[in-house]
């Protein structure tokens, strides 16, 4: 079989919960090690497969936690800040089917309607040999009890990443998708060196009875195309505060990139560098309610790091004050090392590659030993939040290290006090 960057990998069985909660929020830096977090444990121990969850909020005060069981939609529920948790729960349509999927990773996003219906955009059954699933919306009148039938936004294939799609103002849902194309026709089509995969958003006006697609299709040229073209994907979008859009997506280039629309989704600009150091991995965009600032999440690592199989050992935090033009208060949620600013690469833009993709510990000796916390996890990735009056609950997968999570992953939930979050205490 072909390891990919969403190969399912073999896995030990479910391991035992994991020590080490105790550490800080914040890996590193001198000023940083002192913190600590509110809340910090497994919503779902490590046990076989990748644990790419959402978080949602229906309503104040309570938290639902969405994944897959066996390629049927489930949800837990949180009335404690993500504290503590109920078993999952069966999602069902009016008529008391199911929601199937593609992957127990739903890639799932909870809308509120300008009507003051629910909806829900998610990754459903694979119509395609070798891609991901359809992509499908449903509503719901009775807050989230059931759901309608599902029904196709692309009825091929099409993927809008984890808490991605948003409502505008006026309205208007705005689904960011990512969709590769390639020689291959089975699982080795989603190998980064066997595809290109772009971006696009879908919209609607009517609350998901129609839609319609963008004009563009986002992908990186590089040297102005005398080079090529690269991956441009899992795309997230957040309103600006003028009405443009912003959107960041994954790419090879050894960082974030973003695009950007003035008109509610339907054109948008060629990607260029956002400054924000990042390995193959997306990041999570969300607005702070509190305060009105963007939070990221991303998994911020060198160009050497990303060479070496260190591409997913640090999940970092920073927030913007001016919609998304600047990046400052940078800190680590996990990391090996006490490294919280990683500078960007710098030059004409190059794709940074492993030559076998994988997950590799740091050995001990020479330049590795500035990774104290290792052997230490490796993938920690695929964050989501929720935000309560002043923290909030970030969710992410966390595995692929040692003992029981030697290959196995996690959903780690960690409740972070805002004023930490800005580094005021």
């Amino acid at each position: 079989m072909t390891t990919t960057r969403r190969t399912f990998v073999s896995y030990l069985g479910a391991g035992a919960m994991v020590g080490g909660f105790g550490r800080g929020l914040w890996a590193g830096g001198s000023d940083d090690r002192s913190r600590k977090v509110r809340h910090v444990a497994y919503a779902i121990p490590p046990r076989k497969g990748v644990q790419e969850v959402t978080l949602a909020q229906p309503r104040e005060g309570v938290t639902w936690m969405f994944y897959g069981i066996k390629r049927k939609l489930v949800r837990k529920e949180s009335t404690d800040g993500g504290r503590t948790w109920t078993d999952p729960r069966k999602v069902f349509t009016r008529e008391g089917r199911e929601l199937a999927l593609a992957r127990d990773t739903a890639h799932l996003t909870l809308l509120h309607l300008k009507s003051g219906d629910l909806a829900m955009v998610y990754g459903g059954p694979i119509s395609r040999p070798g891609r991901d699933g359809t992509l499908q919306f449903v509503k719901s009148k009775d807050s989230g009890k059931t759901w309608s039938a599902p029904r196709p936004i692309d009825p091929v294939f099409a993927v809008c990443r984890t808490q991605a799609a948003r409502v505008l103002a006026s309205g208007r849902i705005v689904v960011p998708i990512m969709i590769w194309i390639s020689p291959n026709t089975g699982g080795e089509s989603e190998a980064a060196n066997y595809n290109l995969t772009y971006s696009w958003v879908y919209y609607s006006d009517d609350e998901g009875k129609s839609w319609k697609r963008s004009q563009s299709e986002l992908f990186v040229p590089l040297d102005e195309g005398r080079s090529g073209v690269t991956h441009f994907e899992e795309t997230v979008i957040e309103a600006r505060k003028d009405e443009s859009l912003l959107m960041l997506g994954r790419t090879e280039l050894g960082q974030t990139y973003q695009s950007t629309s003035t008109d509610d989704g339907v054109r948008w600009k060629t990607p260029i560098p956002t400054g924000l150091a990042s390995s193959y991995a997306p990041t999570s965009l969300s607005r702070i309610p509190q305060t009105g600032d963007l939070l990221a999440i991303w998994n911020q690592v060198s160009t050497r790091e990303i060479e070496r199989g260190l591409h997913r050992h640090r999940l970092s935090t920073a927030i913007s004050e001016d919609d998304g033009k600047s990046w400052t208060r940078h800190g680590n949620l996990e990391s090996l090392d006490d490294r919280v600013r990683i500078a960007a690469p710098a030059g004409r833009p190059q794709v940074y590659r492993m030559k076998k993709y994988g997950y590799r510990q740091p050995t001990k000796k020479g330049a590795d030993k500035q990774y104290p916390r290792a052997p230490g996890p490796l993938r920690i990735c695929y964050a989501t939040t929720a935000f309560q009056k002043d923290e909030v609950t970030i969710a992410y997968d966390h595995g692929y290290g040692v003992g029981a999570l030697k290959e196995t992953s996690g959903t780690r939930v960690k409740v972070v006090s805002l004023d930490r979050l800005y580094g005021r205490s």
